[in-house]
């Protein structure tokens, strides 16, 4: 990151904690811990895209490719003010990001909202999510006509796609935790077989953190609301912390495989 400017040494009297989380694919990503930070940052209200929406347009598709920004939270500069309030420690010493990091409370609506003029006047077959951007189109021609436009204000604004994660001319792809494409709307398995084989809560918190998962996938629940009342109810304020006992949560209900949009 020295190496390529992103961060500097720094002589702020801001400090945060670095840590170092696995990925998926094996690599380390750098994050800092910037809560304390965050609690006294003015929020960015900035909209952010409704996921149901996203996947309806997608579902509807024939042909769909999606493109990983690598790195893009580092293509957006830091003014000088907030140079000095990103510094973190390290065992080797104090050093501040010139670009954008990972875990500031307005990072996420800052990259949206470049994103969204990056792709200004594509929406009727580019949407992206913050670092993830899809093309979907009705025919095979129109598809290649849409990457390349997208691909040409990406190259122009100076982004980089990450190609290993990027999904080009399918008819069904993996996005945002759903399978979409050709009129229907797919679950992952792997994260049904998660939520099947939660473990039994014993805290308000573990409810909660249940409650955030399965609610991801409430579309493919018929009478989720209904049967997760029972749940939502534990985390009121006037429930314990600690849980005696619950029953394994939302095990039995009627699941539909799949949202069909035709």
């Amino acid at each position: 990151m020295l190496q390529m400017d992103v961060i500097c040494p720094s002589g702020s009297a801001w400090a945060s904690p670095m840590v170092l989380v696995p990925k998926p694919d094996g690599e380390i990503c750098f994050c800092v811990d910037y809560r304390k930070l965050n609690a006294v940052t003015c929020p960015d209200n900035y909209p952010m895209p409704h996921t149901d929406e996203l996947l309806v347009k997608l579902g509807l598709a024939q042909f769909i490719s999606t493109l990983d920004l690598t790195k893009g939270y580092w293509q957006v500069p830091l003014d000088e003010s907030a140079k000095e309030r990103s510094a973190f420690t390290t065992h080797v010493g104090l050093y501040e990001f010139n670009v954008l990091p990972f875990g500031l409370r307005n990072a996420p609506t800052t990259f949206q909202r470049l994103v969204d003029g990056l792709l200004a006047g594509l929406g009727e077959y580019a949407a992206p999510y913050l670092d993830n951007v899809a093309i979907f189109s009705d025919s095979w021609v129109e598809h290649l006509e849409h990457l390349q436009k997208v691909f040409e204000r990406i190259r122009k604004a100076g982004l980089t796609v990450k190609a290993k994660k990027c999904q080009i001319g399918l008819n069904r792809v993996t996005y945002l935790g759903h399978q979409v494409g050709q009129g229907t709307i797919n679950p992952l398995q792997a994260k049904v077989d998660a939520i099947q084989k939660w473990p039994v809560p014993k805290s308000k918190k573990q409810v909660q953190s249940f409650l955030g998962l399965a609610g991801y996938y409430r579309q493919f629940v018929l009478q989720y609301s209904q049967s997760a009342t029972p749940l939502t109810d534990l985390t009121k304020k006037k429930q314990p912390n600690g849980l005696k006992s619950v029953r394994r949560p939302l095990t039995s209900l009627k699941r539909r495989s799949c949202l069909t949009l035709y």
